[in-house]
């Protein structure tokens, strides 16, 4: 397994544009020019991991005994990097940025992780 992160134009293909419409999240994404105010302009975001996740990476860590995995678990907070955002004006751009899990080549079966 390996933890991701990713910050994406919200455009109306992407998933998460279609969980909004659906209702299943509560705000389409983050306008890009509130994230730059936030961080002095910086093409950054820093943002807490849910407890919940943290505790599936650490526990995911010790079922793979990887210790990559164990180490992020222990990193609360995680900073994504917007600097391929720069083409794109932040007065109306809109993003959705997070962290995921995702299986590499050569990843078995995972009981109590695999839905």
């Amino acid at each position: 397994m390996k933890f991701t992160t990713y910050a994406d134009v919200l455009t109306p293909e992407h998933p998460m544009s279609k969980a909004y419409t659906d209702g299943h999240k509560k705000n389409p994404g983050t306008l890009l020019g509130d994230l730059l105010r936030q961080n002095n302009g910086r093409y950054e975001v820093t943002f807490e991991l849910p407890q919940g996740f943290l505790d599936n990476l650490r526990l995911l860590a010790e079922t793979l005994a990887d210790d990559r995995l164990a180490a992020q678990a222990d990193q609360p907070r995680v900073t994504i990097s917007l600097e391929h955002l720069r083409k794109y004006d932040p007065r109306s751009t809109r993003i959705v940025y997070g962290c995921r899990l995702d299986r590499e080549p050569g990843d078995g079966a995972l009981p109590g992780f695999d839905r």
